[in-house]
């Protein structure tokens, strides 16, 4: 709906106005989803002669709708969504933890908010968990030609089996530097090595909003785009591990520390401070 009126095509819009094979596919919950969003404030209806129900999408619509297409189109995020994809379709293949790179692309997991991965970036990313040892390659020669097949190795099945993304994995097992924080004296601090000294009370609908107020102020924080984007995806996974149907305190407490660090790495922004305030207010 946000596309369709940037083309000029009114901000009105109604379950026939959207593609036809798109129809088709969510033709049993096209009109559960509208309500559900006119539920969350996103959508507003109006009802018009003739037509029926229609919608427009309100303030929060859009930028929910500015957000996820943000997030479509960062590279760094199309590539954690290809490397977890990879691990959760060869984790659920029928014989063995095995599956065609090119085959992956017709799967649901190849998907980012409703558009496909690419081919280069699937290599990209099987290439990245290759070398961290997830996996292995096998391609074909020229006298024998195969399609690349990639397969789990007994640390990718492990990775697989935690319900852990591949970065949190990788983090979680020296793979990659891991930032706590800790505070001392009433003052935050970040870095490889310290600890989380404060107890952490759980309330899922708080860290929930919080993320929320972050995606909502991230365009107004003063930094380069590229630290926007790695700010949106840390607002947005803690978004979603703290709205699911039973929120885990453990994977929304590191969700929570990915956006205090990347807050905290912007402290000389005023918007950041208050947020990074906020945040250390709820874990405080």
């Amino acid at each position: 709906m946000y596309e369709r009126s940037a083309r000029g095509q009114g901000d009105l819009a109604g379950p026939e106005d959207f593609p036809e094979e798109w129809r088709r596919r969510a033709r049993f919950r096209l009109r559960a989803d509208l309500n559900d969003l006119v539920r969350k404030g996103q959508l507003e209806r109006h009802f018009v002669f003739r037509r029926g129900n229609l919608y427009r999408l309100s303030g929060a619509g859009e930028l929910e709708a500015q957000r996820l297409l943000h997030l479509r189109r960062d590279p760094e995020g199309r590539q954690q969504h290809a490397r977890d994809g990879l691990v959760s379709a060869a984790s659920r293949a029928a014989y063995s933890p095995t599956i065609g790179l090119e085959a992956f692309l017709g799967m649901p997991q190849s998907q980012v908010f409703g558009e496909s991965l690419t081919l280069d970036e699937v290599r990209v990313a099987a290439a990245f968990l290759v070398e961290r040892g997830l996996v292995t390659l096998r391609e074909g020669d020229v006298a024998h030609s195969l399609k690349a097949l990639l397969t789990l190795t007994g640390v990718g099945i492990q990775c697989a089996e935690s319900s852990l993304s591949v970065k949190d994995f990788l983090m979680q097992n020296g793979h990659l530097p891991t930032y706590y924080t800790n505070v001392q004296g009433g003052n935050a601090q970040i870095g490889p090595g310290n600890t989380q000294n404060n107890h952490f009370g759980f309330d899922a609908s708080q860290f929930a909003a919080f993320a929320r107020q972050v995606l909502a102020d991230a365009p107004r924080v003063d930094i380069a785009d590229e630290l926007r984007s790695q700010l949106i995806r840390d607002a947005s996974r803690l978004q979603e591990e703290s709205t699911g149907p039973a929120p885990e305190p453990g994977r929304v407490r590191r969700a929570m520390d990915g956006v205090l660090e990347s807050l905290m790495r912007h402290s000389t922004d005023g918007v950041a401070q208050l947020l990074h305030e906020t945040g250390r207010g709820l874990i405080s």
